[in-house]
């Protein structure tokens, strides 16, 4: 028996640049302190994108393992309490300097509450 894979599938990660530039320069934008999101709803793309959601980590907020680390847990929130199968917008997830020192719950608290500001 293989154990369910603990990361966020690579077919739930907009990929295609056309999607992720229709979403990033023409969807709409909810921010906070925190966070950016750029969202677009699903039919406003060309069919045959299985991606949901990017996750953008500037330079300005550090060394490249800082960058990592926030965008690794962002993908971590996503798939665990944002992800759904029948999601029908695309997303990108911009991350903003105070987002590096959060703690993982706070990060998590955040991101939930813009989420919930989209819908």
């Amino acid at each position: 028996m293989s154990a369910r894979p603990e990361s966020l599938p690579r077919a739930k990660v907009i990929r295609r640049r056309q999607v992720f530039d229709a979403t990033r320069n023409g969807g709409r934008r909810v921010t906070s302190r925190w966070f950016a999101v750029n969202f677009i709803p699903r039919d406003a793309v060309p069919p045959g994108e299985t991606g949901t959601a990017a996750f953008l980590t500037p330079k300005r907020l550090g060394a490249a393992t800082v960058r990592n680390r926030l965008r690794r847990r962002m993908r971590e929130i996503y798939r665990r309490h944002l992800m759904t199968d029948d999601s029908d917008r695309f997303m990108v997830w911009i991350a903003r300097p105070p987002a590096v020192e959060l703690p993982f719950d706070e990060l998590k608290a955040r991101m939930l509450e813009l989420s919930g500001r989209i819908r």
